[in-house]
């Protein structure tokens, strides 16, 4: 039974109940990727698995290979997030970071460093109170999302002839991967307006630890137009709109 076990720390990005008392978990951790896990009787009144495997949840667990699913034998919170199950605003945002991180990354495959990203992420959504603060920290995570994916977006350089840009560049190409020079920009069709303002946003955030960004509060405008240029990258990579961006959009109001 020994050699059958292993533990990880893990994030918990989706679950859905099966039978009477079982729970299937998708679990995001730093060296297994992506995993399927199964709770069994978790949704019992007598689990001591209850409360330890809530969505948003960082937490470290024991789990025993299985054929199917590995299963879940123990669970030790880490970071318990309550304030992202507990507020309607950062309930969405938990969502919409869950969902984006489950549908950028394929099963099994490791990515640390987007793990320790989401988990910091978090961490920042279930304490900031300006909602202006947690929609950058939205784009710093959509962004850096992006970048450790392998898809950086050119925010330096030309997308098209890989010029430095400057500070007049104003179209973004989500298509092309990136913000145009002018030269470029009047032979692209399908590009979006982007100001200089925005330009600045998104380079400092491409180049600025999350600690940092936490105290930044731009005009709103500002992350609005943000916003349109990654949530357009993003959905010219998936092929589609996420779910929970019609959540997020709805309690934004």
């Amino acid at each position: 039974m020994r050699d059958r076990l292993y533990t990880t720390e893990a994030l918990i990005i989706r679950r859905f109940d099966v039978g009477e008392a079982d729970r299937i978990l998708t679990i995001y951790t730093p060296h297994h990727g992506k995993l399927s896990v199964t709770a069994r009787g978790v949704r019992k009144m007598t689990s001591k698995l209850a409360g330890h495997l809530e969505l948003f949840i960082h937490t470290r667990l024991q789990l025993a290979k299985g054929r199917s699913f590995d299963v879940v034998t123990e669970s030790r919170v880490v970071q318990p997030f309550r304030s992202l199950r507990e507020d309607l605003s950062r309930i969405s945002q938990g969502y919409y970071v869950a969902e984006l991180l489950d549908q950028m990354t394929p099963d099994e495959s490791d990515n640390p460093a987007l793990f320790r990203l989401t988990c910091e992420t978090l961490a920042a959504l279930d304490v900031l109170d300006e909602v202006v603060r947690r929609d950058v920290i939205l784009r710093y995570y959509e962004l850096h999302t992006l970048i450790l994916s392998g898809y950086r977006p050119h925010l330096f350089d030309c997308a098209n002839c890989e010029r430095e840009l400057s500070p007049e560049a104003d179209r973004y190409s989500p298509i092309t991967g990136g913000v145009l020079c002018q030269q470029c920009s009047s032979s692209e069709p399908r590009t979006l307006p982007i100001n200089l303002n925005t330009f600045k946003l998104l380079r400092y955030l491409a180049r600025m630890p999350l600690e940092t960004v936490v105290s930044l509060v731009p005009a709103p405008a500002t992350v609005h137009e943000a916003r349109a240029v990654l949530k357009a990258s993003l959905s010219q990579i998936l092929e589609r709109e996420l779910k929970s961006t019609q959540f997020l959009n709805l309690v934004r109001g």
